[in-house]
């Protein structure tokens, strides 16, 4: 990433972790947030301090400022950018992150966390085929977080 006029010591990647969760506070209020959108920091210390609700309160009091003086700072096109790309950051490390997926008839591939939750939803997406929903081929496995994809077996109602 491009120098972001990070305003904190913590890697650009949790500083926009942290701003992502200060906008969310700013539209949801900071229990909802909390509990629904909280960051997800690659520093482990960062993330021991977000998992206890009170932590992260006081993380948040004593970040806030500079957030919001970060945004007047770099302006909001800018920030705006940075978060949108942030947020397709995120999404692409948890899908890189899952280690089991289904390849669906249309070749898209969803992706999952663990083994069983994958077979609950192949077979529940088949049972319920002709519904408009994705109708799965192939069901997936990795070694890596990110790596190739390796056909398991087909995706039978039985699965």
């Amino acid at each position: 990433m491009t120098d972001i006029q990070n305003p904190t010591d913590w890697s650009d990647y949790d500083f926009l972790e942290f701003e992502a969760f200060v906008s969310k506070v700013h539209i949801e209020g900071f229990t909802y947030a909390a509990e629904n959108y909280g960051p997800k920091f690659e520093d482990p210390k960062l993330q021991a301090l977000a998992d206890d609700l009170g932590t992260l309160r006081s993380l948040y009091l004593e970040n806030e400022s500079k957030v919001d003086n970060w945004y007047e700072q770099v302006g909001p096109e800018r920030a705006c950018t940075l978060h949108n790309d942030h947020i397709d950051e995120r999404r692409q490390r948890r899908e890189d992150a899952c280690l089991f997926g289904i390849r669906c008839t249309d070749g898209y591939v969803l992706t999952f966390d663990s083994e069983g939750f994958r077979d609950r939803q192949a077979a529940y997406l088949l049972e319920n085929e002709g519904k408009g929903w994705r109708v799965p081929a192939v069901l997936l496995r990795r070694e890596v977080s990110g790596g190739e994809w390796t056909d398991e077996r087909p995706a039978t109602a039985a699965s």
